[in-house]
């Protein structure tokens, strides 16, 4: 749950710097924040199994949902901000 505090802070600063008005710049800040999330609870499930099954347990089943989850939202949030602004 620290790393959701972490992607909320940083994907708000990135936000309020523009990183949301265009695909590849939003996709970029959509990685980070999916790394700030993702690292902490990995980090802390391999403390407890294992590097390698922390890896397969706590972020490969996630992966794909995560993956279109990103490009849904790397391409609908500049489509909206340019609908916005007309």
């Amino acid at each position: 749950l620290f790393g959701f505090l972490a992607a909320m802070a940083v994907m708000g600063w990135l936000a309020r710097r523009g990183w949301d008005r265009s695909v590849l710049t939003m996709l970029g800040a959509m990685l980070i924040g999916e790394l700030l999330i993702f690292l902490p609870g990995v980090a802390w499930l391999a403390v407890a199994i294992g590097a390698s099954k922390a890896v397969t347990l706590g972020l490969m089943p996630f992966l794909p949902a995560e993956i279109c989850k990103m490009a849904l939202a790397a391409t609908t949030l500049p489509l909206a901000w340019t609908y916005l602004n007309r």
